[in-house]
């Protein structure tokens, strides 16, 4: 159990690393000493910058190991050292993947400073949004059935004259029906459009709560339908939605302002694909040319 507290922390620690480089975090040559070792130092401020990148929701678990995940981080250190003297960097793999790593970083710092610090929204804007599309925040239209099951066309018509007659669904469809639903009375709960087969939608959204289908064939067999329940659409709050519409609202805007800025600096490349080479790269399943 230690032993895989200590792996997961050192994943942790991995994981910290690489987002403290991709978010801008730096070594802390001054500040508080927290651990000390040869001629160096791990500061509070380093160690706290890199817990607090971890993601939320791991974050406590790192917190609450501390000490460990402070060891970790002397012991990454004593690997960084060894795999510098050993000069790791020169090997082929490793350069291309720091020559990634390098690309990857400046790109996104160039974006953090030319985009994202200069995009400008006004909240007003988003609730201006959802008044002009409130289509889009309506919850869906949700139908609540029960149905009964048969092999052939002649015994679906038998169990649906018995209802007409007066006979009880619910019953009937413990009794009868070849479904698994026929030990909750062929009740299939709560659905929404697209997550049915289309035959059996179509019947279901024809229907008024409480009404009945006639018998209808699907790949299955011969059903009966009886629609239990028909939630209409509501309109979602704007506290509920507000959160996800203003992140959306920022992204959609940052995507803009990005392809704006990439084509302003591209300027007037002529950028050319080579549709030959392009189709003959395939999926992981197909075989590349050799």
């Amino acid at each position: 159990m230690r032993r895989k507290l200590k792996t997961n922390l050192f994943t942790l620690l991995a994981v910290a690393s690489v987002l403290c480089v991709l978010s801008g975090c730096h070594l802390k040559k001054e500040g508080t000493p927290l651990a000390r070792f040869d001629s160096e130092t791990i500061t509070q401020e380093e160690a706290v910058e890199k817990l607090r990148s971890l993601p939320k929701e791991i974050q406590g678990i790192a917190f609450r190991q501390k000490k460990d995940f402070v060891q970790e981080m002397v012991n990454e250190r004593f690997l960084v050292r060894e795999a510098e003297r050993r000069q790791i960097k020169n090997l082929p793999d490793v350069k291309a993947l720091l020559e990634s790593a390098y690309r990857k970083i400046i790109a996104a710092k160039l974006i953090e400073i030319e985009v994202d610090r200069k995009i400008k929204w006004d909240p007003n804007d988003v609730a201006q949004y959802y008044d002009s599309h409130k289509e889009e925040f309506m919850t869906p239209l949700l139908l609540k059935a029960s149905h009964i099951l048969m092999s052939t066309e002649e015994e679906a018509n038998a169990i649906k004259a018995q209802i007409d007659l007066g006979a009880d669904f619910e019953a009937l469809a413990r009794s009868r029906s070849t479904d698994n639903t026929a030990t909750r009375g062929g009740d299939i709960g709560y659905f929404q459009k697209g997550q049915l087969i289309p035959e059996f939608e179509a019947e279901a959204f024809k229907l008024k709560k409480g009404e009945m289908s006639p018998v209808f064939k699907t790949q299955f067999g011969y059903h009966i339908l009886k629609l239990t329940d028909r939630v209409e659409p509501t309109l979602k709050d704007f506290q509920i939605v507000k959160a996800h519409l203003e992140k959306q609202w920022v992204n959609e805007k940052r995507s803009r302002a990005l392809r704006a800025f990439v084509e302003k600096i591209k300027g007037n490349a002529k950028v050319e694909i080579d549709e030959k080479v392009l189709a003959s790269i395939k999926g992981p399943s197909a075989k590349q040319p050799s």
